[in-house]
């Protein structure tokens, strides 16, 4: 599969080792500062280092300190979505969904810091190859990279804290003292500054990339990542601007025919793909396998960490286009899971599900079943009776190294983008309706209705966003920037409790263990700002009600 060539610079913007100075030998293994800019290959060397610092999603201290998106506690389960797995210490369950977080106990600790060393990178990169001797031609989209990347870490910061400082200059205290400490920047300040970052490298990127280096930036990635920070700002026009100038790019973005094996390796780097981060089995791999699978498969044991909520479920509509509580009259009581939207049975393993070459049971009764629901959790299995597939590749043994890319912008997302900005701005014309409907087509559902109003087409474009981006990293920012988390949470989660009577399953609602989330409006739709930050720079100010 194509990856990109990632390589560590040994020795980049640091002095050289002591050495034997009467001796003027250059060290063949490592690079010194006038080295790294001689060349444009010596250049890209650095440029490849920042890739490798990218991240597919905020980083936790749980357990495995990974990115979110790869690791045992993805940020669906932040959200009504999923429920994490029985397994004490998970941020999600112990620390966010019971509110105990804070500035001295932050759930993404080592975030801020690992973002603002890449940051640090960007902004070197972009001084030093900005002013490097090599030809034009080869160092513009060098540079138009790093100022993508610059403003795609820049914006994982945003997301989770708001207005943090704005540093676009390289900095060491040993030369400007005091100087090196900023103050944050407003919210809008720094929407602006990330949006100018994008603008400026569209013109200097490609359209497309040849398969040898997938995963570099396009201009599909920096249109995409502007679209969506437009669309968390609530800049509707210029959200519905961005993402129509992707839908109009001729870059050739469609939607994958197959919803479910879009995310498979064997598929990656596919026609929806707008930007991915690159693994690579064994050599830059990952254990998602691992984590995400049921408790118990055919061919071995997952950590089950991510349970699908009953409310998830209910939000996927049956192939008549409605769901359950409007009255779908494809809903059958006794066969809950038949004829639904086909993004379900690609997305969730539920009770009697085919998976890995042999049917999951969370039903009760069942013997020696380590996949049953037990809500409290407390028994090592299942809390919602539900498990995740999507993206799960059934061909990898769980604890097997997957080379799978996490997708951090994909075509879809950038029509539901669109018909949202678009709704809000203007209201739900054709346009709005046809990006929609396409994304509906290919779950195998009608059309929208049509005459909906403003508010009954916001109300199914959230609807769609929930189902088409569920597990993707997108439903927790979705609550906040729409202030809906606070009535979202309210509610306990619930979970599916399957028993059988004369053999045949009864199909029974009830209350997720664990499924109540703390959620105190006055502060919680931004994460604190860790202690430990503000402790080095006190001229960063805490987020309110902190």
């Amino acid at each position: 599969m194509p990856v990109l060539r990632i390589y560590t610079l040994l020795f980049c913007m640091i002095a050289l080792a002591a050495c034997d100075h009467t001796l003027d030998i250059s060290p063949t293994d490592q690079l010194n500062d006038d080295d790294v800019w001689a060349t444009p290959q010596n250049a890209q060397l650095f440029l490849n280092d920042i890739y490798n610092s990218l991240n597919a999603g905020p980083q936790s201290t749980v357990f495995t300190n990974l990115p979110s998106e790869i690791s045992n506690d993805p940020l669906d389960n932040f959200s009504d979505n999923s429920i994490s797995g029985p397994l004490a210490g998970i941020p999600s369950y112990q620390n966010f969904a019971q509110g105990a977080y804070g500035p001295s106990a932050p759930i993404f600790t080592p975030h801020w810091g690992n973002m603002y060393a890449a940051i640090r990178k960007c902004n070197i990169f972009i001084k030093e190859a900005g002013a490097a001797s090599f030809d034009e031609a080869v160092k513009k989209p060098m540079v138009a990279q790093a100022k993508f990347l610059r403003a795609y870490f820049y914006k994982s910061l945003v997301d989770l804290y708001g207005g943090v400082p704005l540093i676009a200059i390289p900095l060491d205290r040993t030369q400007q003292g005091e100087a090196i400490f900023y103050p944050r920047s407003t919210y809008a300040e720094c929407v602006d500054f990330i949006r100018k970052d994008c603008e400026e490298a569209v013109p200097d990127l490609p359209l497309k990339v040849a398969p040898k280096d997938a995963g570099r930036a396009t201009k599909g990635a920096a249109l995409a990542l502007k679209g969506e920070l437009e669309l968390y700002a609530g800049r509707w026009q210029e959200a519905a601007a961005t993402n129509l100038q992707i839908m109009q790019s001729g870059a050739g973005y469609d939607l994958y025919a197959d919803y479910g094996a879009l995310f498979l390796p064997a598929n990656e780097n596919n026609i929806e793909v707008i930007f991915d981060v690159q693994y690579a089995a064994n050599i830059r791999g990952h254990i998602r396998e691992k984590y995400w699978n049921p408790v118990r498969t055919s061919d071995g044991t997952g950590w089950g960490a991510v349970n699908p909520t009953q409310d998830l479920v209910d939000d996927y509509e049956f192939l008549d286009g409605k769901t359950e509580a409007e009255g779908s009259a494809q809903f059958d009581p006794a066969q809950p899971y038949a004829n639904r939207d086909k993004r379900f049975a690609a997305t969730i393993i539920y009770d009697g599900a085919s998976w890995k070459g042999g049917v999951i049971y969370t039903r009760l009764g069942v013997p020696n079943n380590n996949n049953e629901l037990d809500a409290s959790g407390a028994g090592g299995k299942g809390r919602t009776g539900y498990f995740l597939k999507k993206m799960l590749d059934p061909a990898i043994v769980p604890g097997v190294s997957s080379g799978a890319n996490p997708i951090i912008w994909r075509y879809a997302e950038v029509l539901l983008n669109y018909a949202e900005a678009k709704n809000e701005f203007s209201g739900p014309d054709n346009t709005v309706y046809n990006a929609v409907n396409l994304v509906r087509k290919r779950a195998g559902l009608p059309d929208l209705p049509a005459g909906l109003d403003k508010a009954a087409m916001r109300a199914r474009i959230r609807r769609e966003r929930r189902v088409e981006l569920a597990f993707e990293g997108k439903r927790l920012f979705d609550l906040w920037r729409w202030r809906t988390a606070e009535t979202v949470f309210s509610k306990p989660l619930r979970a599916m409790k399957i028993t059988l009577a004369g053999g045949k399953p009864v199909y029974e609602k009830v209350n997720a263990g664990g499924g109540k989330i703390a959620f105190d409006p006055s502060k919680n739709y931004l994460m604190p700002i860790p202690q430990s930050v503000i402790a080095q720079n006190n001229k960063i100010s805490q987020n309110p009600n902190y």
